[in-house]
């Protein structure tokens, strides 16, 4: 047998598909031409190359690429309660305090984002920041994850980070500082699903009418959290009682949303309420411009 049939029967050699005699000859010729023999080596080598990349993953390497490539979820305690966090390697996603399990909480998550979530321990710093948040205290926010969300939604939630502590701003002037003035029912929404809440600041935005409004995690948290970064709650609530939306300052005839640092070093004798941006004007004052409560004339 020539060298060229005996190296078109090496792989049917190997695979044992040869009929005897053919397979006794293909030997025979291997036996004494080195260079055939050498090409059935190689044509071995590359066959067992090929199993070894067919090979299903271990459970290990599995679990590796889903941590490289899924997203996460951590479970700690602040103040005895319960804080569930899931990330991606590009930030926060979703902060919970109301699921009874991690369980419950991978289900809602599976049914926001579509995606699973392995189980995997947050940095100390991001921790640390959830829970100076969670008290109403300042820290370093960490990265966070809006990727899911629509283009408004992530408008809207960048736009309550330029809320500062102590202060509050209405569902009307978030939807006009978002550049969408007539969107207010759509601001309170995102509000309400904020996915990210403490470290996004939903508790300083209030409704329209004045006082401190519902919350996610319940009114009483709210005040808490409002409270504890300096903002006057109970004076909100009572310039609620009387329609008082904006507080002017007789000296210098600038009107301000009620918690503008501007105007709470307004003095007591110089202070004026407004029911509205309108009457303001009417009488000849011109709103603020650190905190913007209407649009200039």
């Amino acid at each position: 047998m020539k060298c060229r049939s005996v190296l078109t029967r090496i792989d049917a050699l190997r695979t044992a598909e040869l009929q005897t005699f053919e397979a006794r000859e293909v030997e025979e010729h291997l036996g004494r031409c080195a260079s055939c023999h050498d090409s059935a080596d190689d044509v071995a080598s590359f066959a067992s190359a090929i199993r070894s990349c067919a090979k299903t993953p271990g459970r290990s390497l599995a679990g590796s690429l889903a941590a490289a490539v899924g997203d996460a979820v951590d479970c700690f305690e602040v103040d005895g309660q319960n804080v569930y966090v899931a990330f991606s390697k590009h930030g926060i996603r979703l902060i919970d305090l109301r699921a009874k399990s991690i369980e419950e909480f991978r289900r809602a998550y599976a049914a926001r984002f579509g995606r699973e979530l392995h189980e995997e321990s947050l940095s100390n710093r991001e921790r640390e920041a959830i829970e100076l948040a969670l008290r109403g205290k300042t820290a370093k926010r960490p990265e966070i994850d809006l990727s899911d969300l629509t283009e408004f939604e992530q408008k809207v939630l960048h736009t309550i980070l330029n809320i500062p502590r102590g202060e509050v701003r209405t569902y009307e002037w978030v939807a006009r500082a978002a550049g969408r003035p007539k969107a207010i029912r759509a601001v309170g929404n995102v509000m309400a699903t904020n996915p990210v809440p403490f470290l996004l600041p939903c508790h300083r935005v209030v409704p329209t009418a004045g006082g401190i409004g519902n919350y996610g995690f319940g009114s009483a948290m709210k005040r808490t959290l409002l409270a504890a970064e300096g903002a006057p709650v109970e004076e909100l609530e009572t310039l609620a009682q009387h329609g008082v939306r904006f507080i002017g300052s007789r000296t210098t005839k600038i009107f301000c949303c009620p918690t503008c640092r501007d105007a709470r070093r307004i003095r007591q004798e110089n202070r004026v309420g407004f029911h509205d941006a309108a009457e303001a004007r009417h009488d000849g004052y011109r709103p603020c411009k650190r905190c913007a409560p209407a649009v200039a004339a």
